[in-house]
C-alpha cells in the first residue's frame, strides 16, 4: 500500500471517520481499511481499562477517552453505581387535571401527573377539572 494512501487513511481515522466511510471516500474495500488501520503505528492511540472487566481498551488522542469496552459493561457498571450518577434534569408541574404539584425527571414537557388523569382529562373532551 502507498504511503499516500497510509497518511490520508490515517487523517480520515483522526477526523473521527469509520472503516466504512473511509473505504467509501477512497474507493478501497472495507477488509483493506481494516487491516492498514490494525497495522498502523499506535502513536495516535490512547490505552485505558474498562471499568467494568478490565479489559484493555484504546481511545483515539484527542477524543473523549472510552472507559468501558461495551454497552453491556456500561449498562452494568451505571446500574451498580446510580449513587454516581449527576440527576440535575428534575422539573416541577402542575397537573392540567387534577392541579396537583409534581416532579418528572428528564422530561420539561410533562403535563399530567399520571396515566389516569391524562385518560380523564381525554374522556372529557379537554374541559379542566378543578381538583375536587
Amino acid at each position: 500500500m502507498k504511503a499516500e494512501i497510509k497518511t490520508r487513511i490515517k487523517q480520515l481515522r483522526s477526523e473521527g471517520y469509520g472503516y466504512k466511510r473511509i473505504a467509501k471516500e477512497l474507493d478501497l474495500t472495507l477488509s483493506v481499511v481494516r487491516y492498514a488501520c490494525n497495522k498502523m503505528s499506535d502513536e495516535d492511540l490512547l490505552e485505558g481499562h474498562c471499568e467494568k472487566c478490565g479489559i484493555k481498551i484504546k481511545s483515539i488522542k484527542g477524543k473523549k477517552r472510552k472507559r468501558f469496552c461495551s454497552d453491556r459493561c456500561r449498562w452494568d457498571w451505571w446500574n451498580k453505581h446510580q449513587k454516581e450518577v449527576d440527576k440535575k434534569a428534575f422539573y416541577t408541574h402542575v397537573c392540567k387535571w387534577c392541579n396537583k404539584k409534581f416532579t418528572s425527571y428528564g422530561n420539561n414537557k410533562r403535563v399530567y401527573c399520571s396515566h389516569e388523569c391524562y385518560i380523564k382529562f381525554k374522556l372529557n373532551k379537554g374541559e379542566v377539572h378543578d381538583g375536587s
